[in-house]
């Protein structure tokens, strides 16, 4: 990984935690200078800020059943906000992952990576449980990604991503239903950006040969759940879907990602996360990836 990219990685993380606002201190008693807790003014924003650091590492030495050195990490930082007005609400969530793992004597390759940026402003109806809302969501990567990350001798690693190749910007205007706590169903008008920097992968995501911008339009589904499941154990999933007007339903995007994360202690976390997408630009079969990490992970503020 270049300088490049840890500088954007740090500055992400920084400009997360930028956003961050202080509550209002308590008012002071005009008379005693005391401060007076029943008449403080609480902040209308709510933080969370985790990071987390996972990884395994394995050493075999005339070992009789056999195996091969590796070692893996796994960084991610999960930031959100919220900010709640009367029936107005705007929250942002920002979710990086990156992860290199390394087998043998090898180089170090790939394993994760993610930049995921959601904005939503909402507004309540007098029924609170409907809501109009306006989302601009960002989504790309840190690093280079390869169809063949670990080359045959004498043959060279084929490049199939990078860094704003593909990036996606998508913007959605419709209405929400919260039937419950926990639940949600959204839907609407959305327009999708898709962005390739490299020229030489524009084919590969869907455009033209040297084109490195496509705007679509049509229409955008979400269904999002989330549920404590025990203590110290939290599930997230939803699946978003996205139809151009101008192509069949068939060829409709789709992602489903499941998320678990249990907490054993306050340093200690274990997570799971199941993702399937389709996206016929890219690749007619369905995409799926899974992952299981144990390690660090810390909570600077909100729970």
């Amino acid at each position: 990984m270049n300088d490049r990219t840890i500088i954007l990685i740090l500055a992400a993380v920084i400009f997360s935690a930028s956003a961050v606002f202080a509550q209002t201190e308590p008012v002071p008693n005009p008379d005693t200078g005391e401060p007076v807790l029943e008449e403080a003014q609480t902040s209308n924003w709510e933080h969370n800020l985790r990071s987390s650091l996972t990884g395994t590492q394995a050493t075999y030495k005339n070992w009789s059943q056999g195996g091969t050195d590796n070692i893996a990490i796994l960084g991610t930082t999960a930031y959100s906000s919220e900010y709640t007005k009367d029936r107005y609400t705007y929250k942002v969530d920002v979710n990086l992952r990156y992860g290199q793992t390394r087998i043998g004597d090898g180089d170090f390759i790939k394993s994760d990576d993610r930049i995921r940026i959601r904005n939503q402003a909402s507004r309540k109806f007098r029924d609170e449980r409907l809501r109009a809302f306006f989302n601009v969501n960002f989504e790309s990567q840190f690093d280079k990604g390869y169809e063949n990350p670990i080359p045959e001798e004498g043959e060279e690693r084929i490049l199939i991503s990078r860094f704003m190749a593909p990036a996606y910007v998508t913007e959605v205007l419709g209405l929400s239903f919260h039937p419950v706590e926990n639940l949600r169903f959204e839907g609407g008008l959305a327009m999708k950006q898709t962005i390739v920097s490299d020229t030489d992968l524009s084919t590969r995501f869907g455009l033209d040969a040297g084109e490195t911008f496509r705007n679509e339009a049509g229409m955008s589904l979400l269904i999002g759940y989330e549920r404590r499941i025990m203590e110290n154990i939290f599930y997230s999933g939803y699946v978003e879907t996205f139809t151009n007007v101008n192509r069949a339903l068939s060829e409709t995007d789709m992602i489903f990602v499941n998320e678990i994360a249990g907490q054993i202690n306050r340093y200690i976390s274990a997570n799971v996360e199941f993702v399937l997408a389709y996206d016929s630009d890219i690749i007619e079969e369905l995409q799926v990836k899974q992952i299981i990490s144990l390690g660090l992970s810390y909570s600077f503020f909100g729970e």
